[in-house]
């Protein structure tokens, strides 16, 4: 009985630490603004370097984890047709600006070069990419709204130097093949996914943009990743590049 009453206490008292790890965090909010980031960003990144990162396989933090990933904070914004386009423009640079902070959170490795929060770090990794795909969007089209003439020369070279810059970040998340050895086989088939969602909405989203460095980029991590899912989905992408090109064409 003494032993089952010791038992009790000793999980109440962890139940008792998780509600108040919890109750740090915004978790009754059904959506999560700029200011919540602000502040889940400082009490997560300026923990006790000793303290565990809030986790995706912790029952006691898995929840923060999981809000702090949500595409939906910023989608419920920035998707939002009623909201003006300057206003939703603003709002996803300001997202953008926290998305930067939340992507070196989960960035640690070990000492045999492991990344130690693999799923957390990839998943805010895409929470990125999707929204950067949004917030591109929104800045081109502001600068097509507001032009004189939205067809002119320089307004065309303006948002293909702005599509240009989102490739540019996007390639960047290609790298993390050179770094495959850091991850396991479960977090290469998270980052084939990535690849699958968010590059192929980028395609979409710019079909006419041209993909040329983009296509060498994917030549070259064919030939050095080991993953079948990573060349897989790497072909799917190139495949639906060419595609997009051969659309083009028919159309000249």
């Amino acid at each position: 009985m003494k032993n089952n009453k010791m038992l009790f206490l000793s999980l109440l008292f962890l139940s008792l630490i998780g509600c108040k790890e919890e109750s740090k965090f915004p978790l009754d909010k059904k959506y999560w603004d700029i200011e919540d980031y602000d502040y889940v960003i400082r009490e997560i990144k300026f923990a006790n370097p000793d303290e565990k990162l809030p986790t995706f396989d912790d029952p006691e933090t898995k929840a923060i984890v999981e809000k702090f990933t949500d595409e939906q904070n910023f989608k419920v914004v920035l998707d939002d047709n009623q909201l003006g386009l300057k206003h939703r423009s603003e709002l996803g640079q300001q997202f953008f600006n926290k998305w930067r902070d939340m992507v070196t959170i989960y960035n640690a490795t070990d000492r045999t070069d492991k990344y130690l929060y693999e799923k957390e770090y990839l998943e805010v990794y895409n929470f990125g990419l999707e929204l950067q795909i949004k917030y591109f969007k929104l800045g081109n089209d502001e600068i097509i709204e507001r032009a004189d003439d939205p067809n002119s020369l320089s307004v065309i070279n303006t948002v293909n130097s702005n599509t240009g810059t989102l490739v540019n970040n996007m390639i960047l998340y290609l790298n993390e093949i050179n770094n495959e050895k850091a991850y396991t086989n479960a977090g290469l088939d998270l980052l084939a996914s990535g690849i699958d969602t968010n590059f192929i909405e980028l395609i979409n989203t710019y079909p006419n943009y041209d993909y040329s460095d983009l296509v060498e980029k994917i030549d070259l991590m064919l030939k050095k990743t080991k993953s079948e899912n990573i060349k897989q989905s790497l072909t799917k992408l190139k495949g639906l590049i060419k595609s997009k090109e051969s659309n083009k064409s028919e159309k000249l």
